[in-house]
């Protein structure tokens, strides 16, 4: 798995609260536990509560079909909070790469 902390924010982290598991979600949609794929989303459990990450570029969310997909390698995109319906709907337009759930995820990121 891939892990985006270092141990010094692990040990802070593991002080405050307690992540139980993180699952990563790849360009497909679907949770993966290995360090090849890329990461696209994430599930973060901590204290009987998930929260939920997305993948974004210049504070919008990352389309990995998009215009910028070839230049993935070069971007600087960061993971950041979003409610359930958010990230549903990303999660969706992976698994489906039907446009209009990336439509309604962009409409609910604005919104938060």
């Amino acid at each position: 798995m891939k892990n985006y902390y270092s141990e010094e924010q692990l040990k802070v982290f593991s002080e405050k609260s307690t992540i139980t598991a993180i699952d990563y979600i790849n360009k497909n949609g679907e949770v993966i536990d290995n360090d090849v794929d890329k990461v696209y989303a994430k599930i973060v459990h901590e204290n009987k509560k998930e929260t939920y990450h997305i993948k974004t570029y210049d504070n919008a969310i990352y389309d990995p079909l998009g215009r910028l997909s070839n230049r993935e390698n070069v971007l600087e995109t960061k993971m950041k909070k979003v409610s359930k319906n958010t990230f549903d709907y990303y999660v969706m337009y992976l698994k489906t790469n039907n446009s209009i759930y990336l439509t309604k995820a962009n409409r609910s990121f604005i919104n938060e």
